[in-house]
């Protein structure tokens, strides 16, 4: 799992697809894990506020941007190691066995997260009632406690003993043992069946039923439109005045939802584009036999920066989908920019007096 190092490249004038891919991966790398941190601290600030926290939705969006930071981390430390020769922790077994556990595992947490979203999502306009008993926030940690369990329970091979540096300062498994063979051939093929398959198959069917379900509404709303304009308005002055509290609340809960829901398509439609390349290169390079090694990790590391993409773009993808999110993420910033303004006239008047 190394990228290619940036003192290996061929800055001549005549750059080799190689060359140029290699280059791309390093300066867009900088681009998108600094993007990606401070997009997903925004994020992680709007979710984490009461009113959304009590939805199971959005704390499935805030526990999605917290593993998303841990994987970025990740990456990170292994980006500077191999093209900047940076070494956060200059150790066989942190580079080797537990970064490798911690990125696999959140990419894994990610997956399950993402997938949980749609079929929250679903629940609630499929089943409307069922919904308030099996969407909780109660339920999401349950959930979560198990989808934690079983990602790091399953990416305990990485602290093989024998998973360090080799001649090359490349982590690396001996070659002719079983070990290598269930790591480079087998465990790719799982991964692609729990992170890529499954989830694109539930998330893309929960998807296409919402849309179809939110067809269907808008069908009923505009026939009682229809209805009540033929019928004659006969409501006292206080009926319309408690209607209308109602009305205003439940505006707010179907600008939500209606938020949510647009975050949600937009979040299935960046993983199914960025997750799936990179997957399936993998498996790609557990079963091609003799390949260019140069060439394979310069692929790769385009590939995993590309994958990387999903896990930055997330508060910049919703500001674009959802005016809802967009008038959330405003309103935060000026009630934090408001209350620093408050704080700073009052430690300037404590000091004058």
């Amino acid at each position: 799992m190394e990228w290619p190092k940036i003192s290996a490249f061929n800055f001549s004038k005549n750059f080799s697809a190689m060359d140029i891919l290699a280059t791309t991966t390093a300066i867009a790398g900088i681009i998108i894990y600094f993007g990606g941190f401070l997009g997903n601290s925004f994020s992680i600030l709007i979710f984490s506020q009461k009113e959304l926290r009590k939805i199971s939705t959005s704390l499935l969006f805030l526990l999605l941007n917290v593993f998303s930071t841990l994987h970025l981390l990740s990456l990170i430390a292994e980006f500077l190691d191999s093209i900047y020769n940076v070494q956060v922790i200059p150790n066989a077994v942190f580079r080797c066995q537990f970064l490798l556990w911690l990125q696999n595992t959140t990419r894994m947490l990610c997956s399950f997260l993402t997938t949980t979203i749609t079929i929250d999502r679903f629940i609630r306009s499929e089943y409307p009632v069922h919904s308030r008993q099996l969407c909780t926030p109660k339920n999401v940690f349950r959930l979560f406690l198990i989808y934690i369990l079983f990602a790091s329970i399953l990416h305990l091979f990485f602290f093989y003993p024998y998973n360090l540096f080799d001649a090359k300062g490349v982590c690396s498994w001996s070659y002719n043992s079983v070990f290598r063979l269930i790591a480079i051939s087998i465990f790719p093929v799982v991964r692609f069946l729990f992170i890529c398959i499954l989830p694109t198959i539930i998330m893309l069917g929960c998807s296409g039923r919402m849309l179809y379900n939110i067809q269907k509404s808008r069908q009923r709303i505009a026939r009682k439109t229809n209805d009540q304009h033929t019928t004659v308005p006969t409501i006292n002055l206080s009926t319309s005045r408690a209607t209308g509290t109602v009305t205003n609340q439940q505006r707010v809960k179907i600008a939500i939802d209606r938020m949510l829901l647009v975050m949600v398509l937009a979040n299935v439609l960046a993983y199914i584009i960025t997750q799936i390349p990179f997957n399936t290169y993998r498996i790609y390079y557990g079963y091609a036999g003799e390949i260019d090694y140069n060439q394979y990790t310069t692929v790769r590391s385009f590939l995993l920066m590309w994958s990387s993409i999903y896990f930055s773009i997330g508060f910049y993808l919703f500001c674009i989908a959802s005016p809802q999110f967009r008038k959330q993420s405003l309103s935060k910033f000026k009630s934090i920019f408001f209350c620093y303004r408050a704080n700073q006239r009052q430690m300037t008047s404590s000091r004058n007096t």
